[in-house]
């Protein structure tokens, strides 16, 4: 049955392929979207465990979320107002940081990210297990220096002794961060933050790390600075989690909403071809129950070939759509980066095969409940 639905696909060879083609355009859809969502859910979780634990003070009323502390590049925190934080009950220590954006052209292109942090306290930034590709640390009396990420590095062919430049200041890198999987570290240039502030003639800060004396309760701490402490808000950790998960379920829910509407129209393919190959083999059909052949080894028969026509274009897809996911991370530049796993690989197949049953499953129907005596009268 196996051979024989083989030649039959062979028959019509260009309405097999686009048969093929639309199955094909709806799995590689699902495999490369899934892959990227996964890499950003990844990349969230990865960048949700620096800010575990503390509170994060930006200026305004906060609502912008996630997007206030990356685009609050204006924000006029001062030192007045790292005093009033550390004032508040339960605050243990207050980090004040500057950042800078550079070459921000697109949403796939990963923008140099420029911190300005205190020397001692860049743990607190990029993590405490992320150790140094090459080179070292910053160090307490470090000035006009740099420690750079790795897909930095590698992006524009540097290593510790060159120069990296922002707004004019050379600063000398003398280390090189290791890869941490997320491209708020791995495309940033962290610099002391008294230099920092020098190259961009400024006194002010974008955001305030503030750690708890006790990470219990966090959320209490966090609502007394809000309360005590005038034109400034607080995001803990948990709400960035909140806002995060939130956006990474969006993102999954819109790319398999894509690929699965792109699949549903290969099934429809599929049915259309069966519902195609019955009407033009019914005099064959009249002559396979004629020699003896059940309606249940006809309705076979068809379902094999649908399912053959699915797995086909199933297989080609899911190799199609690991490229393309590759393809964009290579694009992307490290601002995102595809995770090709198997369940979701076999996912797209087992999506594929139902495709192709579920859509021969009429046609083939329609086969096994011919008439044999009326089949073999059809011209």
């Amino acid at each position: 049955m196996i051979d024989l639905a083989f030649k039959n696909i062979k028959r019509q060879r260009a309405r097999t392929f686009l048969t093929v083609l639309g199955i094909v355009i709806g799995i590689a859809a699902i495999v490369a979207l899934g892959s990227i969502a996964a890499g950003i859910n990844d990349m969230v979780q990865s960048s949700l465990e620096l800010v575990a634990g503390k509170i994060i003070v930006v200026e305004g009323d906060g609502s912008g979320g996630i997007s206030a502390m990356m685009t609050s590049l204006g924000g006029k925190l001062n030192d007045e107002d790292i005093a009033a934080v550390e004032a508040v009950s339960g605050v243990e220590e207050v980090i004040g940081i500057v950042f800078y954006l550079e070459n921000f052209e697109d949403l796939f292109s990963a923008p140099e990210q420029v911190i300005g942090i205190n020397p001692e306290k860049v743990g607190y930034f990029k993590g405490e297990k992320i150790g140094m590709h090459d080179g070292r640390e910053l160090e307490e009396g470090d000035t006009e220096v740099a420690i750079i990420g790795k897909t930095l590095a590698e992006t524009y062919n540097l290593e510790p002794g060159d120069y990296y430049e922002v707004e004019d200041t050379d600063f000398e890198i003398v280390g090189i961060i290791e890869s941490s999987g997320t491209s708020d570290i791995d495309m940033s240039a962290i610099i002391p933050i008294e230099s920092l502030q020098d190259a961009l003639d400024i006194d002010t800060y974008q955001m305030l790390y503030v750690i708890p004396t006790d990470i219990v309760n966090t959320e209490i701490v966090a609502e007394d600075i809000g309360d005590e402490v005038d034109e400034i808000s607080t995001i803990t950790g948990t709400e960035i989690t909140k806002q995060a998960s939130d956006m990474v379920a969006a993102i999954s829910l819109f790319t398999i909403g894509i690929g699965a509407v792109a699949a549903f129209v290969g099934g429809l393919g599929v049915m259309n071809t069966m519902i195609m190959a019955v009407i033009e083999r019914r005099r064959e059909i009249g002559v396979m129950k004629a020699i003896g052949a059940t309606n249940n080894k006809v309705l076979k028969q068809f379902l094999i070939e649908s399912a053959m026509i699915s797995m086909i274009g199933g297989g080609i897809g899911c190799g199609l759509g690991m490229a393309g996911a590759v393809g964009i991370s290579l694009y992307a530049k490290g601002m995102i980066t595809a995770i090709v796993t198997w369940p979701l690989v076999a996912f797209a197949l087992v999506f594929a095969l139902s495709l192709g049953l579920v859509g021969g499953l009429y046609p083939a129907w329609k086969a096994a409940r011919l008439d044999p005596v009326d089949a073999l009268r059809y011209e």
